[in-house]
């Protein structure tokens, strides 16, 4: 049998070879989550999506062939969020070469992409799943049809016929309204939720750890997982509890879900937005906390539907 220590050191090994990977593919980490926002239509299920193409991308390194690292990545996402679908929903779209003529527009000057960006960010839901992948790769992100049909398996007229439909579809609901992003919460979800806000603002990590149960874990978003109470005490609640900065915690729904947001007061801002943090919880206890520290994309989002600056720390310790 393995022993736990084996593991451990092992993984020591493997977190220098991911820190490497993570520096390499840094520069395309934005437009990667911007492509996912717009793919899922919402931060949250962007986040996710990011860190499991993240995951998968790491995974395939014993690839053999040279890759491009942000066409890797992007590939990687639309068919992971592609599958998604298909697993949830029971989509099966499947692209058609459509008619010769609006393919052979599509790859032309006709057509001027611009004209549906306006209706990109909140609109694009309303596209099947693959159609919403080309328009989005080929309008927002510059690929070629061409480098699309290898990305999904398509052909390039099927994916020139996509893009027709998926751009007339958004010209067609460009007057809808954007729905809110952000609604504040003046009473939270539960009583655990409150006692959790009133004491982190307390600054009181063992008041936190009473409320947790004993196998609840604490993912820090894009870095690792601790399991157990007891763990979390000595690790994440410890470190957080020493942190110099001013700070405290609001809660509100952004995209849907319930969130803390957690606010610094700084020398230059009086309030910005630092990090974010989800709970799970099952009766009166805290199973799971998600603490979204080490992801500025999600953070500086927030910030800007609540109006307020945004303190960002990069993506790893």
């Amino acid at each position: 049998m393995t022993e736990p220590q084996a593991l451990h050191e092992l993984g020591r090994s493997v977190y220098q070879l991911a820190t490497t990977f993570q520096q390499m593919i840094e520069p395309h980490r934005p437009a990667l989550w911007r492509y996912c926002l717009r793919l899922t239509g919402s931060a949250w299920d962007a986040e996710d999506l990011v860190q499991e193409t993240l995951m998968r991308a790491f995974a395939r390194l014993t690839h053999w062939q040279p890759l491009e690292p942000r066409a890797y990545l992007f590939r990687i996402a639309s068919n992971a969020w592609i599958d998604q679908q298909r697993r949830t929903r029971g989509v099966r779209e499947e692209l058609d070469e459509g008619d010769p003529t609006t393919a052979a527009e599509t790859g032309g000057t006709q057509v001027d992409p611009a004209e549906t960006l306006a209706a990109m960010e909140h609109l694009v839901g309303l596209l099947p799943p693959r159609q919403r992948v080309v328009v989005l790769l080929i309008d927002v992100f510059d690929f070629t049809a061409a480098e699309v049909a290898g990305m999904i398996g398509s052909t390039e007229g099927a994916v020139k016929a996509a893009v027709h439909r998926a751009r007339s579809t958004l010209r067609a609901a460009a007057d809808r309204p954007e729905p809110p992003r952000v609604v504040p919460v003046t009473r939270p979800s539960s009583r655990v939720v409150a006692a959790y806000l009133e004491a982190f603002n307390r600054r009181d990590p063992d008041g936190i750890a009473a409320l947790l149960t004993d196998d609840a874990t604490c993912d820090i978003v894009g870095l690792g997982v601790e399991y157990g109470k007891e763990t979390i005490r000595k690790y994440s609640l410890a470190d957080w509890a020493a942190e110099p900065e001013d700070q405290w915690a609001e809660l509100g729904v952004l995209d849907g879900r319930e969130t803390v947001f957690v606010y610094y007061r700084t020398p230059e801002h009086e309030k910005a937005l630092a990090w974010l943090i989800t709970l799970g919880t099952a009766g009166e206890r805290i199973t799971a906390i998600n603490g979204y520290y080490f992801c500025p994309e999600l953070i500086r989002y927030a910030a800007e539907r609540l109006g307020v600056p945004a303190i960002t720390h990069g993506y790893r310790v």
